[in-house]
């Protein structure tokens, strides 16, 4: 079901590329990944890169995850 749910996301963000929407799945252990890209780093690697303020990034918890 977690597959599912990540191409359905990817596919949100590959329809949304002109306004640029981001979606990122916290792994739960401090580390967050990029469902279009897979990239991963760290949570305050994100946080310096996407202040809470930024538009058009979406934080998915581990428990968002797995609807």
């Amino acid at each position: 079901m977690r597959r599912d749910l990540e191409r359905r996301l990817k596919r949100l963000e590959l329809r949304a590329r002109p306004r640029r929407i981001e979606i990122w799945v916290d792994q739960g252990d401090g580390t967050l990944c990029s469902s279009s890209s897979g990239e991963c780093m760290t949570r305050e690697t994100f946080d310096r890169l996407h202040p809470p303020e930024s538009d058009g990034v979406i934080v998915m918890s581990p428990g968002d995850a797995r609807l």
